[in-house]
């Protein structure tokens, strides 16, 4: 059975993770955005392809961005999610002064039309009614 809750979970996670030193993506992600003058970076969790056409990556930031894909599929295989229900899943980062990131968009399209989606801060913490970037939540 699959459950909202758990992809909620999930998709907190890899966006936390994703924003943290872990993911192996900041600075230089950053610095890449900065020096091609993008404000935001997404990238397909589901396809491995990123969904800025125009951004230039690195090798470094390109293999950074495929292990954030394996660990994608290791928090949800661990949160009891099967893959098969999930059409579509993104990460976005911005970037507002520096290298490191000022937000981190995850969502879900999933297979019955339900999409859900999450935000956190480049801290990790999620963003409420009243952030700077505002809520997303469905």
């Amino acid at each position: 059975m699959f459950r909202i809750k758990r992809a909620r979970s999930v998709i907190h996670s890899i966006a936390h993770h994703g924003v943290s030193a872990l993911s192996w993506l900041h600075p230089t992600l950053g610095e890449e955005c900065k020096s091609q003058n993008l404000e935001s970076i997404g990238f397909n969790l589901t396809s491995g392809k990123f969904i800025s056409k125009e951004f230039i990556s690195s090798e470094e930031t390109k293999n950074a961005f495929e292990t954030l894909r394996e660990t994608f599929s290791k928090i949800a295989e661990s949160e009891g999610i099967d893959l098969s229900f999930i059409e579509k899943s993104t990460i976005v980062f911005g970037f507002e002064r520096d290298e490191w990131p000022s937000y981190c968009l995850c969502g879900l399209n999933l297979s019955d039309g339900r999409e859900i989606s999450i935000k956190v801060d480049g801290w990790g913490r999620k963003y409420g009614p009243l952030s700077k970037y505002g809520a997303i939540y469905s």
